[in-house]
């Protein structure tokens, strides 16, 4: 591939990627639904403190990272957003094929260049990634962070592991601080950077020099979570005494929640050897590691592959008369076959939600690359083998839908009833359906307290965001409403039993919306003391 050919597909691939997203259809998923498009309102406009608990668990997340994509439908057309957003996620491709051009062990360059350029391709081209085109989980977004980091790694990987500092510090702070900026926008990254980080730890060099490397990229990393994470970070201190709330609060025992994790445990396997084998568990039941079916085997292919590399390794380094791999770049492919492997063992350990490890996946076409390569086998073994891997991973793929709605010409819409005195409402939220998303189409005077979710209810007395709603119920003496999902009737039923409310069946309205489940009904409350 020469030059003019490798700048075309650089280019090509993002804005296919664009273009794929406008084919794939409008993305309606439960957390734009419950929190991405309401927490970039909510914290523009001021409403955190005015509305209590809208978008669950997840109303206390970074909103700093929803704000573009918010801004953007405002202003644009769905299929622009659609476009730009497929685009930015389809940039991972640089990043991928500047890390595949580092590592791999091809000395002529116009070849060396087409095998990147195809380990690059086939990294965006994985069931995760591709599910995640043109939606907003993120996973895609924040991956290109450390992705670029382990570019700029390798970049200067010799002069790391034997330069002199006063050229090599700033690199590493760089590449560090653009991990942390990406973990302060979604900290689910995580793992990747700290798989880059453990790394060092095993290179080539001398223990202090290896300490140090470790530490300054750790610098970088802090320093940016600092600046993307550091004022929410604070904001949740001041607020609620618990600066990642609510998680960990059984160490900080914040009174706003109750003294637990409150991390996603249930897809955390709780058998030994079901961690051991994540892999082979999850092909069996995808519903381990998500929602939905899927399947991919790329993970399962370095799963295996990495372990037989390591102990192909070990065997040569016993063996005094074998002969080395013959390679000039061993230091790169190694130290990508490390981070890896220890960010995988991190995402085991802490999550265990395949679309937390989408960066994994695009780097997987290269890493089978490299541990085959490692394999004691003959190069034209090792090639065979290598495309036998990757094909049949691409052959057996089964696709991921997210929940997907014709294009519209707006992103979100929704059609609120009219309120009377919209100064003086309230609206109550019950239920697990992802509901906020609508409240930005309702007079900003409205307010709206969610009094059952994923997070709590009126069933947890002491977690005192429920004495805060009970207290703002009791005194309020305007109109009363509530928005929840005709299917959970009852748990809405039970739940306002609790407030001393019924809902009145003869007023009743419907919400639509453009991306909803269905059309949601709002009704007007009466107290039952009153009756």
């Amino acid at each position: 591939m020469g030059r003019a050919a490798l700048a075309i597909f650089l280019l090509a691939v993002p804005l296919g990627f664009g273009l794929a997203t406008l084919a794939l259809g409008m993305d309606a998923n439960w957390d734009l639904r419950n929190y991405h498009y309401y927490n970039a309102y909510a914290w523009l406009t001021g409403r955190e403190g005015y509305d209590i608990l809208a978008a669950q668990v997840q109303t206390f997340f970074n909103p700093l990272i929803d704000v573009p994509f918010y801004l953007a439908t405002q202003a644009w057309p769905a299929r622009l957003v659609g476009f730009l957003l497929g685009t930015l996620q389809g940039l991972n491709a640089l990043p991928l094929y500047g890390i595949a051009y580092a590592a791999l062990e091809v000395a002529e360059q116009r070849r060396r260049r087409l095998l990147a350029a195809a380990l690059a391709l086939l990294g965006m081209v994985g069931v995760g990634n591709l599910s995640e085109l043109g939606t907003t989980f993120y996973d895609n977004v924040v991956s290109l962070g450390p992705l670029t980091s382990l570019w700029l790694i390798l970049r200067r990987h010799r002069a790391f592991l034997g330069g002199s500092w006063r050229e090599i510090w700033r690199s590493l702070l760089l590449a560090g601080l653009i991990s942390g900026v990406a973990i302060g926008l979604k900290e689910t990254i995580v793992t990747l950077p700290l798989g880059l980080a453990i790394a060092f730890l095993f290179a080539s060099a001398s223990l202090p020099r290896r300490l140090a490397l470790a530490f300054l990229y750790g610098i970088g990393v802090t320093l940016g979570v600092a600046f993307t994470a550091g004022p929410w970070m604070l904001h949740l201190w001041q607020a609620y005494g618990n600066p990642l709330f609510p998680f960990y609060n059984q160490l900080f025992k914040s009174p706003w929640g109750l003294p637990q994790d409150y991390r996603q445990f249930f897809y955390i396997p709780g058998g030994v050897w079901t961690r051991i084998f994540f892999p082979f568990a999850y092909l069996r039941d995808p519903h381990l590691t998500a929602e939905v079916d899927f399947r991919d085997l790329r993970i399962l292919a370095c799963f295996v592959l990495i372990p037989l590399a390591a102990l192909a390794a070990l065997v040569r380094r016993l063996k005094a008369t074998a002969t080395p791999v013959p390679a000039e770049r061993q230091g790169e492919a190694r130290y990508i076959l490390i981070a890896f492997a220890a960010g995988y063992v991190v995402w085991v350990a802490i999550f265990c939600i395949y679309r937390y490890i989408v960066a994994y996946e695009m780097l997987a076409p290269l890493v089978v690359a490299l541990a085959i390569d490692r394999l004691p086998l003959a190069a034209r073994a090792r090639a065979l083998l290598t495309a036998a891997v990757l094909a049949l991973a691409m052959v057996t793929m089964k696709p991921v839908d997210w929940i997907r709605v014709p294009w519209s010409e707006r992103w979100v819409s929704a059609v609120a009833p009219k309120l009377a005195d919209p100064d003086h409402t309230v609206v109550l939220i019950t239920g697990h359906e992802p509901l906020s998303y609508l409240i930005p189409f309702f007079p900003p005077a409205a307010r709206f307290l969610r009094i059952h979710s994923g997070f709590t209810g009126p069933y947890e007395p002491t977690v005192r965001f429920n004495v805060e709603m009970h207290s703002i119920v009791a005194r309020h003496r305007g109109p009363l409403f509530v928005l929840y999902n005709p299917n959970e009737v009852g748990s809405a039923e039970t739940h306002l039993a609790a407030y001393r409310l019924a809902i009145d069946k003869r007023a009743c309205q419907l919400v639509p919306s453009n991306i909803g489940y269905l059309p949601y009904l709002f009704c007007r409350l009466q107290r039952t003391d009153d009756r």
